[in-house]
C-alpha cells in the first residue's frame, strides 16, 4: 500500500509564474483588504495567501454556485429545445416555409421572423 503524501511548498521551491501570480494576487488583494500588509510583515507570504484563500472563500462559493445555476439553465434549455415540437422537421419545414414566403413578399426580416412566434406558441397543433 502506498499513502500520497501531502506536503507544503517552500516559497523556494515555486517556480517564477508561481511567485508572479502569488504576488500579483496579493498587491490586487491588498487595495480592498489593506491588512495583508501586515500579515505579510508579521507571518510573511504564505500565511498571507492563506488569508487570502481564507476570505475570499464566500465569493468563491457564490461563484460555483452561479456557474452550476447558469449550467443548469442551460441544459433545461437544450433539453427543452429538443423535446421541442419546433425541433421536429416537419414543424421546423412548415415554419421555415413561412419565414421565407414572407421574406420574399415583404422583403423585411423583421416581419419574416415574426411568423415564427406563432408556430413556437402553436407548436403542439401542429405536430
Amino acid at each position: 500500500l502506498c499513502a500520497k503524501r501531502i506536503y507544503m511548498k517552500n516559497w523556494e521551491d515555486f517556480t517564477f509564474i508561481q511567485k508572479a501570480a502569488i504576488g500579483i494576487s496579493i498587491v490586487l488583494v491588498a487595495a480592498f483588504a489593506p491588512e495583508i500588509a501586515l500579515l505579510v510583515q508579521f507571518g510573511g507570504i504564505e500565511v498571507a495567501f492563506a488569508f487570502l484563500l481564507v476570505a475570499f472563500q464566500p465569493i468563491m462559493t457564490w461563484l460555483n454556485r452561479f456557474y452550476a445555476h447558469i449550467k443548469n439553465t442551460a441544459s433545461v434549455a437544450v433539453i427543452s429545445l429538443r423535446h421541442s415540437n419546433s425541433a421536429k422537421p416537419s414543424v421546423f419545414a412548415l415554419q421555415a416555409t413561412f419565414c421565407c414566403l414572407a421574406l420574399a413578399l415583404t422583403g423585411s426580416g423583421i416581419f419574416a421572423f415574426s411568423f415564427f412566434m406563432p408556430g413556437m406558441l402553436l407548436n403542439g397543433v401542429m405536430a
